[in-house]
């Protein structure tokens, strides 16, 4: 049957990441366990190396029963929201620290993996860098699955009127791009960039943040949140997850 783990960056609770590791999981119809990084302690890489000669990280902190859990586990899934155009820092932390696994026998060589990443801008190249990674590692990689989330301003209290929300932010950066682009061909390129992610943000939103009357985005902002965004609303993202799910099942039993 095969032991699958699921890991989540993500320090939400009963986050978007949450939910699609545990769906990829759930689909798996294998044994299983979940582990969301923000409920323990795993620090980043000291880079000291002591761990070259015995692939065992000597820093005492709970990826000592986390590494073995993942040398027990048959296949590996992991989840991280995307921050700063980037992975978590609980994700980055782990993933530094899967180094203690690689050294001379590379025991991660094998293991099925599967990534999943929630985020509104830079979701793609957060979960090729992940990928990447995890390839590397030695993991057969058989699927990565790409959400939409909530920005936090839709959860910290005044975003709905601070004129560095998420979705003013963008707005403010155009602006800018727009008066030196008049002077400077070459940040038109950039101009561009930024009305594509103002479309695409446009269509994120859409039912979700509703633009007021008298809004005026970098002056006086004025928008409703109307509900937060959930992966569970986004029927192909699921049924992706569901899709990677059965992928790792059928690696863990061929034929």
């Amino acid at each position: 049957m095969g032991k699958v783990l699921g890991i989540s960056g993500s320090p939400v609770p009963n986050s978007n990441t949450d939910i699609l590791v545990k769906t990829i999981l759930e689909a798996t119809d294998a044994d299983q366990d979940f582990v969301k990084l923000s409920d323990i302690n795993v620090a980043p890489c000291r880079a000291c190396k002591k761990c070259a000669y015995t692939n065992e990280c000597v820093v005492d902190d709970d990826f000592k029963w986390l590494s073995k859990m993942v040398l027990d586990a048959d296949a590996i899934v992991i989840g991280t929201p995307v921050m700063y155009a980037s992975a978590s820092g609980f994700t980055k932390a782990f993933i530094e620290r899967l180094w203690s696994l690689r050294h001379v026998k590379l025991l991660t060589q094998g293991k099925i993996g599967a990534t999943a990443v929630v985020g509104w801008v830079s979701t793609e190249d957060v979960a090729r860098w992940l990928n990447q990674v995890m390839m590397i590692s030695g993991f057969d990689l058989v699927g990565s699955v790409v959400g939409n989330g909530t920005p936090g301003c839709f959860t910290c209290g005044p975003g709905e009127h601070c004129k560095y929300s998420i979705w003013n932010s963008a707005n403010g950066r155009y602006e800018m791009l727009k008066i030196l682009s008049e002077d400077n061909p070459e940040v038109t390129a950039q101009t561009k960039g930024i009305e594509e992610i103002i479309h695409n943000q446009e269509n994120i939103y859409e039912g979700y943040l509703e633009e007021l009357p008298d809004n005026e985005p970098l002056k006086s902002p004025n928008y409703r949140i109307l509900k937060c965004i959930s992966v569970k609303d986004q029927p192909e993202t699921m049924e992706k997850a569901r899709e990677i799910g059965r992928n790792i099942a059928a690696k863990l039993n061929p034929g």
